[in-house]
């Protein structure tokens, strides 16, 4: 969640309810008269403000061109009192507070780290309101910028999220974050990763499909993954050791390749189709949290994307379940929460399955 003065909150506010009523954004001009400023300065730089903490878009150079971000997930009632408060320019820090769990706001505290400098982002965000996270909200837009920022040239960002359906509709979060990050944050959608459920039988909708998958959208920052290595995700071949015969091969141009026989090897690709067991996944503490994901999930991408020497991040790290992967896979990694209560469920389960204890930093 990012923090804003009271100021910038009436501003962004005044925004959004001109939009909404005249159906266009209002002049700066007209801003600036609302609330009596003294010059279109001070509006510009409001707004220039709210723009880079992912509130606002603009096109430059654009009359009425101020749009509220459509990715701003809200609670109907933020109650935390530290909700809109004032912060100083952030001080970039030298060294990374590499191997801690840090409670507050991830957005914030990813401001004053330097760029270009994580490997590989697994994480699974607070979305939709699908789950109570303690009255708390979170700008993906927002989050997005500073994760591509921090994350090195060829580092990845794996995001586990799915969308809520209201109304016998879907929210399509997962898909305008997507594209947000994509088209205006600068990230390549990798590869869009299907993490198929495997649990209880329950949930049989009388109206509608259970729902038994979730989306992993993976984003890539720049050319190609600095590091790529999915020999640990092979599954075994149905056919493997057999010669098959008549297996032709139509190229992209169309022509087909003369049929042949074909030995099919013992393992083959996972594919983009990766199945976990939900069911009796993981401790109890760990579903102390009410949205988990499955233990595998982390290492599997850890082992893929991360060099050995590489720093693991989850900026809302919930349970812990990608820190304690991490640890056990020898990376280095950072945890960040905004809720002390998920950031003492993750210090505890590092304690319990990796055996370390935890500096707290609060």
């Amino acid at each position: 969640m990012v923090t804003l003065t009271p100021k910038q909150k009436k501003v962004l506010d005044f925004v959004k309810e001109y939009s909404a009523k005249k159906e266009f954004a209002p002049s700066h001009e007209e801003i600036k008269r609302h609330f009596r400023l003294r010059s279109v300065a001070t509006v510009h730089e409001h707004l220039e403000t709210l723009e880079r903490k992912g509130y606002v878009i603009r096109e430059k150079n654009q009359p009425r061109s101020v749009e509220v971000s459509p990715f701003i997930l809200q609670t109907s009632n933020v109650v935390r009192a530290a909700t809109f408060i004032d912060v100083a320019p952030p001080r970039i820090v030298k060294k990374l507070p590499l191997n801690q769990i840090i409670c507050g706001d991830s957005i914030e505290i990813m401001r004053s780290w330097p760029s270009s400098s994580i490997d590989i982002v697994v994480t699974s965000p607070p979305y939709d309101k699908i789950r109570d996270y303690k009255g708390f909200a979170l700008n993906l837009s927002a989050a997005g910028q500073e994760i591509y920022r921090v994350l090195k040239n060829g580092g990845i960002a794996a995001m586990v999220i799915q969308d809520q359906t209201k109304e016998f509709g879907k929210s399509l979060t997962s898909f305008r974050t997507i594209l947000d990050w994509c088209d205006r944050i600068g990230f390549k959608l990798f590869e869009t990763v299907i993490y198929r459920k495997y649990g209880a039988e329950g949930a049989w909708w009388n109206k509608r499909f259970r729902v038994d998958h979730e989306y992993i959208p993976v984003f890539l920052k720049g050319g190609r993954p600095q590091y790529f290595n999915k020999e640990h995700l092979k599954i075994p071949s149905k056919h493997g050791g057999k010669t098959m015969t008549g297996g032709g091969t139509r190229l992209t141009n169309g022509v087909r390749i003369a049929t042949r026989a074909i030995t099919i090897n013992p393992m083959k690709c996972r594919g983009t189709i990766w199945e976990y067991m939900t069911a009796g996944d993981g401790s109890r503490l760990k579903h102390q949290h009410p949205a988990t994901f499955p233990n595998q999930l982390p290492y599997d991408f850890i082992q893929c994307f991360c060099p050995k020497e590489g720093i693991v991040l989850d900026p809302f790290v919930g349970s812990g379940t990608t820190t304690v992967a991490a640890k056990n896979l020898d990376r280095s990694y950072i945890g960040i929460d905004i809720a002390p209560e998920y950031c003492n469920i993750a210090r505890k389960r590092m304690e319990i399955e990796c055996n370390e204890k935890q500096q707290k930093m609060f």
